[in-house]
């Protein structure tokens, strides 16, 4: 809890800063806001790498296939910097070019999504006579 406080403060921070800086100088402050987002996001980083470890002995311990769990973790990761990624070119005032950050996400999603979507059929194609 203690962590995402942290992170708030910073992220309101850089939105004060973005607020007092934007009138006069409107491409620093989108720099400001850029720079207190990777900051935001970097503070994070720690709890990304427990969840992993985390799912990972989880797999481990299933006997879930390995690859598909990575498939997973790459969609998640893809769904995250999409979102992230268009919400800066969206902000920047650019919501076309932050539309097809978002058409290209879903696109690599569904490529990612594809060898469990092939698992599935053929753990379906085995249960039919």
């Amino acid at each position: 809890m203690q962590q995402f406080v942290k992170i708030i403060g910073v992220c309101l921070l850089s939105l004060i800063c973005y607020i007092i800086v934007k009138p006069s100088k409107p491409e620093i402050a989108f720099l400001i806001s850029i720079v207190g987002s990777f900051f935001a996001i970097s503070m994070c980083l720690d709890m990304v790498v427990s969840i992993i470890q985390l799912m990972t002995n989880f797999v481990e311990k299933t006997g879930i296939n390995q690859e598909l769990f990575a498939s997973v973790l790459k969609i998640v990761g893809v769904g995250y910097l999409t979102e992230f990624s268009s919400s800066i070119c969206t902000d920047s005032g650019n919501t076309s070019l932050g539309d097809k950050i978002v058409f290209a996400g879903k696109i690599f999603i569904l490529f990612l999504s594809l060898p469990i979507i092939t698992s599935l059929l053929n753990i379906i194609v085995e249960i039919l006579p």
